[in-house]
């Protein structure tokens, strides 16, 4: 059973790395979904870069 406390702070370093990562992809896909909705719209922008 010590091994397994022993793994904890490993898995909790695993676990923040993940949630960051979730968090700069959301953002990404953010960006995504304004820039087809310009290109759907005809739009010039930040969509034309």
């Amino acid at each position: 059973m010590e091994f397994f406390g022993l793994l904890a702070p490993v898995a909790f370093v695993f676990g923040i790395a993940a949630f960051t990562q979730v968090a700069a992809l959301r953002k990404e896909v953010e960006a995504l979904k304004k820039e087809v909705s310009c290109l759907k719209n005809g739009e010039k922008g930040e969509a034309a870069n």
